[in-house]
């Protein structure tokens, strides 16, 4: 699986690929280093804001609850864990 965060399937771990820090304001990408989103991070997207909205984003990362926008969701790409080739 390569998808972006935000339609990446709740209560699943993934892996955080790629992040689009053109994408986002010099703040928005300091706040998400400071929650520790960066790539090869290991998370979990929990749950969504309201049945109607798909923002924010709640996440686990770490030991730690974090909400994102769905918005800045968009702009990190994820993979399945586990999904590296196997060595021959």
């Amino acid at each position: 699986m390569n998808a972006l965060l935000d339609s990446a399937p709740l209560g699943v771990a993934v892996r955080i690929s790629g992040i689009d820090w053109t994408a986002m304001s010099d703040d928005e990408g300091r706040r998400l280093r400071e929650f520790g989103l960066m790539e090869g991070v290991e998370i979990t997207p929990l749950h969504r804001g309201s049945i109607f909205s798909r923002d924010p984003l709640a996440l686990s990362v770490g030991r730690m609850r974090v909400i994102i926008r769905a918005r800045q969701a968009a702009m990190i790409a994820v993979e399945a864990i586990g999904s590296e080739p196997a060595l021959s």
